[in-house]
């Protein structure tokens, strides 16, 4: 899959943090499984569980993980109300399984609100 920017738009990003935006986007469902497991209690534990050999405290660091998915889940989410509802399907196929834009709008038009969307998912987690 190519994943061509745009260069005719407002919306340009350095050629790695757009890559490193998209495929943040694509890992969106894998985010957001780890956020529901980590929510369900696991079994096991307690005295009798034997040493993990990791010093430190293993429900602060799954805390931070879980921060840490959820404001990119949220990234992603805020930046993807801001795309018109007609186009939002074709734009989130095209993007996580590149997709071919529906022929419900022209290919521009398609191309122009995707980079946005990319360029709002990364100012959102601070890529810029």
């Amino acid at each position: 899959m190519n994943d061509y920017q745009r260069k005719k738009t407002k919306y340009i990003l350095p050629a790695a943090v757009y890559h490193k935006t998209l495929w943040t986007i694509r890992d969106y469902h894998r985010l957001k499984d780890e956020v529901a497991t980590m929510i369900t209690p696991k079994s096991g534990g307690g005295e009798s569980a034997p040493p993990s050999g990791e010093p430190g405290d293993p429900t602060f660091r799954m805390a931070v993980k879980y921060s840490e998915f959820l404001d990119t889940i949220n990234a992603i989410d805020s930046a993807r109300q801001n795309i018109p509802r007609e186009y939002e399907l074709g734009i989130w196929n095209n993007i996580l399984y590149g997709a071919r834009y529906p022929q419900d709008a022209e290919r521009s038009t398609y191309g122009h609100i995707k980079s946005r969307f990319v360029y709002e998912v990364a100012i959102n987690l601070h890529y810029v």
